[in-house]
């Protein structure tokens, strides 16, 4: 099974296991941030601008997994600092 869904003008057949309406929105979303590169690069070659994509969203994701890492450490100092204050 799977749902249609269009990038760069190409039909794909994807599947999620969050369904249909997920994989409908990642596509769209891809689609649109090639779009918006395509609209701001000189890069035409189809493969150069789906590259540049994937290097916005691995920055993206990078990014976001270093502030959930700096969360998570914020909270277990807390946590560290709470046990003590209890403790004592």
């Amino acid at each position: 099974m799977g749902v249609n869904v269009e990038i760069l003008g190409q039909s794909l057949t994807v599947t999620s296991d969050h369904g249909d309406e997920w994989a409908k929105a990642l596509a769209e979303t891809v689609d649109e941030r090639i779009k918006s590169i395509r609209a701001n690069s000189r890069a035409v070659n189809t493969v150069s601008v789906a590259i540049l994509a994937a290097l916005k969203f691995a920055d993206e994701l990078e990014r976001l997994r270093q502030d959930h890492q700096a969360l998570i450490d914020q909270i277990e100092a807390l946590n560290r600092r709470l046990s003590s204050a209890i403790d004592s």
